[in-house]
């Protein structure tokens, strides 16, 4: 209880601060010296016109629908040419906000955009191929230079929507779902808020999604949820000031956007809502997330990656500084869907503390995709619950509203350069654990440089392939603090000493190992299971 007060105080200090409004000229000099080359992003300016909500009727009580007020300010401003639609203090209740292009979304401090819980409130969207989705929140596609500023709060109401596993919640919280109405799952262990989702999952097992009618989506509507923000195919984009919450589903699908800035961004989710991820960011390129703050219930900054088109990187030139990760359950996380290509990523100044993992790396053979040229560095991880690194080309999801994947693609992951930096973690259940599972899902050309885990268990190499350690310490509780396994061309350089069989090797496939100028030496080392000594060549 004492190290959740803390947090929050944190997170309020954080979130109390005021906004301010990032310029040209500091995102210019943000994107400055980078380890790879330097690309530029507009921010998106607005003509000096203003459409206030309150002069069109709305009503800030928390009980008036504003839904059609909202939008129609923002189609108003779009047609005039653009400029700001101003939120004033309230309380906004609304259904679905559509955003247009050269219109900025501004919540003056005060000001909450509250999203009904009516789901009337929300008409289904087709997609071409006659899959059905809950709108977002707010949502926009095809546009041009579009921003959400400002001090207030997006409030994504989704206790209303969210299904909450037993294993999250204390005996006495359990039972107060009871009350709340709502039903169980069939073992019992999963709650929704709404009657009729169990048996819309039950119906859901029985139909082919790529056949289902309207009508059939409509009755499985109580298992889809909807994203809180989710703009599409954009050009300039600027996030800012806001701070978003109670997210029915993702909280921030970002897809297919040149030029986006994040900027002073908070994520207020409980860590035991479902698939409540804070910034996913999706096939896009020239982006920078600059001093944002997340708290949430699932991955905290997530790249993704799908569709893969031949030749093309569909993430790429991606810069994160100064952010801060509380709980989630990674702070910096890359996959699950990586099969549509990343490439130059960079990741400088960022904190961890009480995340589940710090660094979280995550696919599997329905969606990989070439991942390379990251570089994370300046990394400070406190009190994990899980591994400070983890690299997982098995993953599978385990949501509480089962997604199945089409085992008929092989998309095999493959994360290739790759630079760590600088990493430094107090607590945590393991250093790292980075390998594939066999020959075709392996890691490769990863390099750690000025690292120190303090864990309880430590370093592990299996399945990989150009592992370089360079002044790598790692102090783990129990066990070898390395250990390898089919492990080759793994290089340890200017090395602490460690006590004892501090690296166990293991494994006939265990070849080209090198052990530089260190304070670490050969009787350090421990073979079994077929390793050759002779696979370590000390220079």
């Amino acid at each position: 209880m004492k190290r959740l007060s803390i947090l929050l105080a944190l997170f309020l200090v954080a979130s109390s601060m005021f906004a301010q409004q990032i310029t040209q000229q500091e995102v210019n000099q943000q994107l400055k010296d980078l380890p790879f080359e330097s690309f530029a992003i507009t921010i998106p300016t607005f003509p000096d016109l203003t459409y206030n909500i309150a002069d069109r009727g709305s009503i800030g009580d928390g009980v008036f629908k504003n839904t059609e007020i909202i939008n129609n300010a923002i189609q108003e401003c779009f047609k005039a040419g653009g400029g700001q639609v101003i939120v004033p203090p309230g309380i906004y209740l609304t259904g679905p906000i559509t955003m247009a292009s050269h219109v900025n979304l501004h919540l003056d401090a005060g000001s909450v955009i509250l999203f009904s819980a009516d789901l009337e409130d929300y008409d289904l969207v087709y997609s071409s191929s006659g899959n059905a989705s809950m709108p977002s929140l707010i949502s926009g596609s095809d546009l041009e230079d579009v921003a959400i500023t400002g001090e207030g709060v997006i409030n994504g109401n989704g206790d209303k929507w969210r299904p909450i596993k037993q294993e999250k919640r204390t005996e006495k919280q359990w039972k107060a779902l009871k009350k709340k109405g709502g039903e169980f799952s069939a073992d019992g262990k999963i709650w929704f808020p709404r009657k009729g989702t169990q048996a819309a999952i039950e119906l859901k097992k029985t139909l082919k999604t790529s056949k289902m009618t309207k009508e059939e989506w409509d009755k499985v509507r109580l298992i889809l949820r909807s994203y809180t923000l989710n703009v599409e195919n954009t050009n300039n984009m600027l996030v800012e000031g806001i701070t978003l919450m109670n997210s029915p589903h993702i909280t921030n699908m970002l897809r297919g956007i040149d030029g986006l800035v994040m900027h002073d961004v908070k994520i207020l989710n409980e860590w035991w809502y479902q698939n409540a991820d804070g910034l996913d960011i999706s096939r896009c390129r020239n982006v920078l997330l600059y001093n944002c703050t997340v708290n949430t219930g699932d991955d905290g900054i997530c790249m993704k990656s799908s569709g893969k088109k031949e030749g093309q990187f569909r993430l790429e030139n991606i810069v994160i500084k100064d952010c801060k990760v509380y709980h989630g359950h990674g702070g910096f996380v890359v996959g699950s869907n990586t099969d549509g290509g990343m490439n130059n990523i960079y990741v400088k100044n960022l904190t961890c503390s009480l995340t589940d993992i710090g660094l979280r790396f995550k696919s599997d053979v329905t969606r990989g995709g070439k991942v390379t040229n990251l570089f994370i560095e300046d990394v400070y991880m406190t009190d994990l619950l899980g591994g400070a690194i983890s690299f997982n080309l098995n993953y599978k999801d385990n949501a509480a509203i089962p997604v199945h994947a089409d085992e008929s693609k092989f998309l095999a992951p493959r994360f290739d350069g790759i630079h760590f930096k600088n990493i430094y973690c107090y607590g945590a259940e393991q250093a790292c654990i980075i390998g594939g599972v066999d020959a075709n899902l392996n890691v490769k050309n990863v390099s750690f440089e000025n690292v120190l885990l303090q864990t309880k268990k430590g370093f592990e190499a299996i399945e990989s392939e150009g592992v370089s350690l360079d002044n790598v310490q790692v102090m783990a509780e129990e066990g070898p603090a390395f250990l390898l396994k089919n492990t080759t061309h793994f290089s340890f350089q200017n090395m602490k000493a460690i006590d004892g069989k501090g690296v166990l090797v293991q494994g006939e496939e265990t070849e080209g190992l090198t052990l530089g100028k260190s304070e670490m030496n050969i009787d350090n080392f421990e073979f079994l299971d077929g390793a050759d000594p002779k696979s370590v060549v000390v220079k």
